[in-house]
Parts: structure tokens; sequence; C-alpha cells
């Protein structure tokens, strides 16, 4: 069955460290997963740091189209990131859904207030048709 991954985006508060008070909230995300769980659809959902506890590993351009000579192979940039500049993710679920509208269907129903979800196909690779990188 394929997989679908909700993504849910950061706000000023998750990276601020904010966790949300211990209220109804929360209890309602725990029946949402709950109930995803018992559904058999949940495959993972987890709960993203703040950005300060995380780094950007920059690549550089193809060979032949960097100009500057102090673009170093992969540098790497530390958190945190803006918020209101990019589009930071603060968790995400992945769940099993027999195509993007029962998949949707899932996402409408996550106690969420004031935010958005972003549904995405899992691509599925058929690693068994990949050359071996290693030679």
């Amino acid at each position: 069955m394929p997989r679908y991954m909700l993504l849910r985006p950061a706000t000023e508060d998750s990276e601020a460290g904010s966790l949300p008070p211990m209220d109804r909230r929360l209890d309602s995300m725990r029946a949402y997963n709950a109930s995803l769980a018992e559904a058999g659809v949940l495959v993972a959902s987890e709960d993203l740091a703040e950005t300060a506890k995380g780094v950007r590993i920059i690549f550089p351009p193809a060979v032949g189209q960097s100009r500057d000579p102090t673009f170093r192979r992969h540098d790497i940039q530390p958190g945190p990131f803006a918020v209101e500049q990019e589009r930071l993710l603060a968790g995400f679920w992945i769940i099993y859904a027999r195509d993007i509208y029962e998949a949707a269907d899932w996402a409408r129903k996550a106690p969420l207030v004031g935010t958005e979800l972003e549904v995405r196909l899992v691509q599925e690779v058929d690693v068994s048709r990949m050359r071996s990188w290693r030679g």
C-alpha cells in the first residue's frame, strides 16, 4: 500500500522550543495518533527539535559551475533558521493510504488549529534495480 507523509510546518513557538501546554490539545493529539495506530495506517510520527539543534549541509553546484573559490565541498550552516523566510518542519506522520484522497481524509482529522498540513506521496524506489554506489 502506498505511504504518504503528512508534513507539519514549524512556527515561532516550535522554533523557540516551546511545547504546547498540557491540556486538551495534547490529549487530542494523542487520541489522533492512537486512531491512526488502531486503524493500522500509522508508520511513524515524530516531532522535530528546533533548528537551533540542527545544521544544514550545503552542496556545491556541479563541477565547473561555481566561480566562487571560497565555496568548500559540503559547507555546514548551523541553525537556527528563520521561520518567516523559509518553510521549516516541526513534525511529520507517515501513514499508509490507498490514495491521496484517503491520506487527505486522515490529515483533515488532525487536531490542529491555525496551521496546515502538506500531504505528499512517499516515492517508492526499487532498490533491486539500483547499481551499487560502492562499486
